[in-house]
């Protein structure tokens, strides 16, 4: 297995919580499993530390980040920047198949029975963020949003265990939707900063909410 395959799979773990926030890498049993030795092991923890999945504690190793407040307010901060321009670009670039391919995600949205399954919401949800990015045909700005993306998947693992959330983001995904299909650059871009914003609070309020739940068990 190379480089960009243990980076990857590791990476996914990291998402998937299959290696949880706050846990220790252990260096040794990786290398068994991917059998590899320690060097190539690291060059791929040290990418996953440069991309902010990991923190490389001096004399102890590798440690699974775990969000702030601070940095999920930061990365939607970021996202709003980028992903407003994004819709408004998306509006005039879109190609003749933009309002087709629209309607299809629309059309998702609105069959989903998010108290069943508000993780398929939350997948559907990423697709019409990238097809929005894809449309608006800027290398730069898409540059920009991929690497924003990898940041906001820790985030979604947040918001796919809060129904609430869910139901709300797709009321606000549905609201961007319509403007984007009247290619209304200057509504798309508000519909787009109203979502980013009202999700933002949401999550800390979650976020605030499940670490008080936390102390309250600790402390039993």
């Amino acid at each position: 297995m190379n480089n960009n395959k243990i980076y990857t799979d590791i990476k996914q773990k990291i998402l998937d919580e299959e290696f949880q926030p706050g846990q220790w890498i252990v260096e040794r049993e990786l290398c068994e499993e991917y059998g590899i030795s320690r060097t190539p092991l690291r060059e791929a923890l040290q990418r996953l530390v440069s991309e902010g999945f990991l923190s490389l504690q001096r004399s102890k190793g590798y440690l699974v980040n775990k969000l702030s407040i601070e940095e999920i307010i930061e990365i939607f901060q970021a996202r709003e920047a980028v992903e407003c321009m994004l819709s408004r670009l998306a509006c005039h670039n879109g190609d003749q198949n933009f309002i087709a391919q629209l309607k299809e995600l629309e059309e998702e949205m609105e069959i989903i029975n998010i108290e069943q399954n508000s993780e398929t919401n939350t997948v559907i949800g990423s697709k019409l963020h990238n097809f929005i990015a894809k449309a608006a045909d800027n290398s730069i700005l898409h540059g920009y949003y991929q690497k924003l993306k990898d940041r906001s998947a820790l985030i979604r693992n947040i918001s796919k265990r809060s129904i609430d959330i869910e139901k709300k983001s797709r009321e606000e995904h549905i609201e961007l939707i319509k403007a984007l299909e009247k290619r209304d650059e200057f509504r798309s871009e508000h519909c787009m900063r109203n979502h980013l914003r009202s999700t933002c609070q949401r999550i800390v309020e979650t976020f605030i909410s499940e670490l008080k739940g936390a102390v309250k068990y600790i402390t039993r």
